[in-house]
This record gives C-alpha cells, structure tokens and sequence, in this order.
C-alpha cells in the first residue's frame, strides 16, 4: 500500500498527529509525509490512500490548508482511498467547528473516494488571548496510530476482495 500523509500544522500539533499516521501506515507499506505547503499538486503514482489534516482555527481550515486545496485540480485524487483529520479544542464541533469537516469536503471535491469519517485530535491550553500555544492532549499520538491502522485494514480489506474477485473470472 502506498499512502502520502500531508498536514499543515502552526504550533506543531498536527505535524506530530501527521508523523504518527505516516509510521502506522508505514508498517503497512511506504507512506510519504509532507507538509501542506510542500505538497505537489499531483500525488505520486501509485498512491493508495492520501491523509489530509490540519488544525481548526476560527472554526474552519487554515488559510495554509485552503492554499493546498486550491492548488489541486478537480480530478486530482480520483480513485485515490481519502481521509481527513484535525487538531482543535476538545468542545462540542457545533462550537469549535472542524478542519476535518471541511477538508473531508475538498477531498470528495477532487475525486478521492473518502473511507473514514472525519477525525479529531484534541488540543488543550488555549486562552481566549492566545497567550498560550495549544498542546496535544494525553494519548492523543496513540489514537492517532489506531485510527491510521483502521484506515489501513479499510484498504487491505478492500485489496483482498478485489483480489477475490478478480481470480474468479472464468
């Protein structure tokens, strides 16, 4: 499985999110990590699954990660397996609001074939005057690892039927 993981991050938040996923999914075939500012307009071929994250601020995606989304045409992701995730407050997604909500939708804007709902990732140490940089809560490295290897098994589950399928042909 071939999997690219990109992420936009500005206290370092999801990056560290990003870098759990991109080594789960490595221990299920090679997974480039990139930043959202790095990443090509295309991916590379072949690409199984991409992983799009970023963090939520003012209740919506980063303007780093709008940039990204508008730099890939339409049909750029087609037939690609798709997920998406975010870093924000642990508040309800009606207050906070969701980067994964909306990246979810520009995934499925450029053909990707989204198998997951969204994710969070949940941040702690936010002020109202921003004086503090918000922080990853407990565990939440390890959640990440368990949601890349559900995201995994979705595509070698997938693989394996097709394979099934495929070899009973006449």
């Amino acid at each position: 499985m071939n999997s690219v993981v990109i992420y936009g991050s500005r206290h370092g938040n999801t990056r560290k999110v990003a870098v759990a996923i991109a080594r789960e999914l490595r221990r299920h075939g090679r997974a480039l990590l990139m930043s959202a500012d790095d990443a090509p307009a295309y991916l590379p071929v072949p690409t199984d699954l991409v992983v799009v994250g970023g963090p939520t601020e003012t209740h919506r995606m980063t303007e780093t990660m709008t940039r990204f989304f508008d730099r890939i045409p339409d049909d750029a992701l087609a037939g690609i397996a798709a997920a998406g995730f975010d870093t924000r407050v642990r508040l309800p997604r009606f207050l906070s609001g969701s980067a994964g909500t909306d990246i979810v939708v520009r995934l499925r804007s450029r053909g990707a074939s989204v198998i997951a709902k969204e994710q969070s990732f949940f941040v702690t140490g936010v002020t109202p005057n921003h004086v503090e940089a918000p922080v990853l809560e407990a565990g939440q490295v390890e959640v990440a690892a368990a949601w890349a290897a559900t995201l995994a098994a979705k595509l070698e589950s997938t693989e394996q039927s097709f394979v099934a399928l495929a070899s009973r042909r006449p």
